[in-house]
């Protein structure tokens, strides 16, 4: 499984490989041995990604990547890992992860949830007022 990375302005993508070492080398897992898919920056995490061996489908260009993603946070600023594989950085999956982060670290506090909520509300604003342009009522 893939894991999608998204930060304040960036989206990384990893393959399974990829995936093992960032989690492995950047992340921290909690008390369970689980890596929670809504992160905290650090700036230890810049530099266990700056110290990344380039072994298993680990080369100069991927790492180059995650520290380009990881370089647009600020301590204490919260990004997302998940499964999402996304293929278009203009897509309105892509839209919609970076609008959670966005919110997330607004300065306002909320919640990872009220992030989604929002977020979700507006993507569903966007359709229909997509569907509405296409389709327009009768008069």
């Amino acid at each position: 499984m893939a894991l999608g990375i998204f930060t304040n302005t960036k989206i990384v993508s990893l393959e399974p490989q990829t995936r093992d070492m960032f989690l492995n080398y950047v992340l921290t897992p909690d008390d369970n041995n689980y890596v929670q898919s809504i992160q905290t920056y650090n700036s230890e995490m810049m530099t266990r990604a700056q110290a990344m061996p380039l072994q298993n489908g680990i080369t100069e260009t991927v790492r180059y990547e995650i520290m380009e993603g990881l370089a647009d946070l600020h301590e204490g600023d919260r990004f997302l890992c998940n499964g999402a594989v996304i293929k278009d950085e203009e897509s309105v999956e892509a839209k919609y992860y970076l609008r959670i982060v966005s919110l997330m670290n607004d300065g306002s506090g909320m919640s990872p949830e009220e992030a989604q909520t929002i977020a979700r509300a507006e993507e569903e604003a966007y359709i229909i007022q997509t569907k509405s342009d296409d389709y327009p009522l009768p008069s």
